[in-house]
């Protein structure tokens, strides 16, 4: 019951203090700086009977210009009623609730006006995006806008080009301090080597920025980086032996560090710069040049196979080269495998050549059954046909098992006394050789002294076995014998050695150098007389031509002479033209002085102009 009392006592003041009041204060924002009245009208009282309270401390001053607080005042006629609370250059500390007060008096009540929340705001200090925005091409990245200290919190828009799409958003705010608010807002994507360049743009939108009337933006280009993009190219024909080029062309963003080459794994320390020239070899066939770009994002491989024309060799099953020609030996009625194994690129075709004929194509064995000495025996040619490089054969020569085979052939060597001779025994390797030894007929095993001297010069088809025979006398004359030894006999070559004393080496001699002399001699006859017949011919030629011109001289003479005697009688005309041609007889024969026999025919002329002839 005592409660309800007062309560009941309670509304029925409220009201009264309630009805006080003519205007009470209103909820406001100001932007921090700025001066603002909240308003409080009463019935006229006296000036100091109404104060404010400030989150419900009611103790701010007495008097209507609160010394204690400089930039409050209490403004407003009082006799009128108007209590007003007046801030200057509001702050964030004023932040809070505001009540107009009536203190109660003797005859009358206190009274409280409504609260009156003050929210001062303040625009961003500061809108930024973390810089620089570098991001990493294909990499999850984060772009970051920030707006700092604000009043109330700032809210963050993005403004992106239609050709970047994020992946999500995010928004958040801390505390800055009491009042102040930080705002963050950051979005998430996947960029692209086609954002570089791009323009982006952060906004801030707030009540106090709308109220300032004024816009806040940041913006900033994206920069894309990525690692090397590596393009490796050849320039050259891959053939062995042959020079090429390697280019390693890169594309990246920031600059190209540095570029290592590598052939598979081994680092080549050939080049740091972006290509090389490599000689080519067969053992290079399927390596990988590997060029190798570094920037500050990151490392990049790029490699590029070398396919190689090389020419075939022959191998062994291990892969070894081997040699072209070899020799098997085999028994009579045996059966043996002969291999072609070639390494070459592109692969070459095999075929089998016996007695100049193909007997197998495109296999690398072949098989030969109850070998007869007849018909089995012999060179094979293994034949590999390169599609650049052309044919390269190799020769396997089966042979039956047997004594050392010799090459040289029974010979006769002519010798002087006094002289030194060499004989050269040839025998073939591709029957294996145990023992060789050189000997006279009739007497034991020569050995290297004073007397003879013997060599040996080894290939790999043939053993040259050498015997120098020095100061030949004449009982060195004789049969020299060259024997070869292996497990299966002997081989012999003989060499017939004939001596010339020196008496006959004279005569020979003599008679060589005789006749070496009679013959030059017969050809300087020869020659003199062929050149003195020649110069005759040439005078003889000069004589008659002399001659000719002569003859038409005196034949122009006669004409003239008939035309002006051409009234003579015709027999002095003819007597005369018989005069004039003996004339010209004589003088033709006294100028060229001619015998025209070995008789020595004279001619001359009598009275009568009448030719005689007398032989001597």
């Amino acid at each position: 019951m005592l409660l309800f009392l007062l309560i009941l006592v309670y509304l029925v003041n409220g009201i009264k203090i309630n009805n006080q009041f003519l205007q009470e204060p209103e909820d406001v924002e100001t932007i921090i700086g700025s001066t603002l009245i909240l308003h409080c009208r009463t019935e006229p009282l006296d000036e100091n009977q109404v104060t404010w309270c400030k989150n419900d401390f009611c103790t701010l001053g007495k008097t209507r210009d609160l010394p204690f607080y400089p930039r409050y005042e209490i403004i407003g006629q009082a006799h009128q009623g108007e209590h007003h609370f007046k801030i200057v250059n509001v702050s964030l500390e004023d932040m809070g609730m505001y009540q107009c007060q009536i203190r109660a008096g003797a005859r009358r009540a206190g009274s409280m006006s409504r609260k009156a929340k003050l929210t001062v705001l303040q625009i961003p200090t500061s809108l930024s995006l973390d810089s620089p925005i570098v991001l990493i091409e294909n990499v999850l990245s984060f772009i970051v806008c920030r707006a700092q200290n604000a009043m109330p919190e700032a809210k963050l828009s993005w403004h992106l080009p239609k050709s970047i799409s994020y992946l999500s958003k995010n928004d958040y705010a801390l505390i800055s301090d009491q009042s102040l608010r930080n705002s963050i807002s950051n979005i998430t994507f996947i960029p692209n080597r086609l954002y570089h360049g791009k323009l982006i743009q952060c906004q801030a939108h707030s009540s106090a920025i709308d109220i300032m009337n004024k816009t806040m933006i940041t913006q900033q280009y994206i920069q894309t980086i990525f690692s090397p993009e590596i393009n490796i190219s050849l320039i050259g024909e891959q053939t062995e032996n042959e020079r090429i080029n390697i280019s390693c062309n890169v594309y990246c963003r920031p600059h190209l560090e540095k570029i290592k080459w590598f052939n598979g794994s081994s680092l080549l320390n050939l080049t740091d710069k972006n290509h090389f020239e490599l000689l080519l070899t067969r053992y290079m066939h399927k390596n990988q040049i590997i060029c190798q770009a570094t920037n500050q994002v990151g490392i990049q491989n790029q490699s590029i196979t070398l396919l190689i024309n090389y020419k075939p060799i022959f191998i062994d099953n291990y892969g070894n080269q081997i040699k072209n020609y070899s020799v098997i030996l085999v028994e009579e009625g045996e059966s043996v495998e002969l291999q072609c194994l070639v390494d070459s690129y592109p692969s070459s075709y095999i075929s089998w050549i016996f007695n100049q004929q193909t007997i197998l194509k495109n296999e690398t064995s072949l098989k030969i059954s109850n070998i007869q000495s007849t018909n089995h025996t012999g060179v094979y040619i293994c034949s590999a046909n390169h599609s650049i490089f052309g044919i390269f054969n190799r020769t396997i020569r089966v042979a039956l098992k047997g004594p050392p085979e010799m090459i040289s052939e029974t010979t006769v060597n002519s010798i002087y006394v006094g002289q030194s001779i060499l004989l050269v025994c040839s025998i073939s390797t591709d029957i294996p050789i145990e023992n060789i030894y050189w000997s006279r007929e009739g007497h034991s095993r020569l050995n290297s002294n004073e007397k003879y001297e013997i060599s040996e010069n080894r290939s790999d088809e043939s053993v040259e076995y050498k015997l120098l025979i020095k100061f030949i006398l004449s009982s060195d004359e004789g049969d020299y014998i060259c024997t070869g030894i292996n497990q299966y006999g002997s081989s012999v070559t003989k060499f017939q050695l004939r001596v010339i004393n020196l008496k006959n080496y004279f005569i020979q001699r003599s008679f060589l150098y005789g006749s070496i002399f009679l013959g030059l001699f017969f050809c300087f006859i020869l020659i003199s007389f062929s050149l003195i017949n020649h110069y005759r011919q040439k005078n003889d030629q000069r004589i008659r031509k002399k001659s000719s011109t002569t003859d038409e001289t005196i034949s122009s003479l006669a004409k003239q002479q008939e035309n002006i005697q051409h009234d003579y009688q015709d027999e002095t005309n003819s007597n005369i033209d018989q005069y004039l041609y003996h004339e010209q007889l004589i003088n033709n024969h006294q100028r060229n002085n001619i015998f025209h026999s070995s008789q020595n025919d004279l001619f001359y002329f009598k009275d009568n102009i009448e030719r005689f002839s007398t032989v001597v």
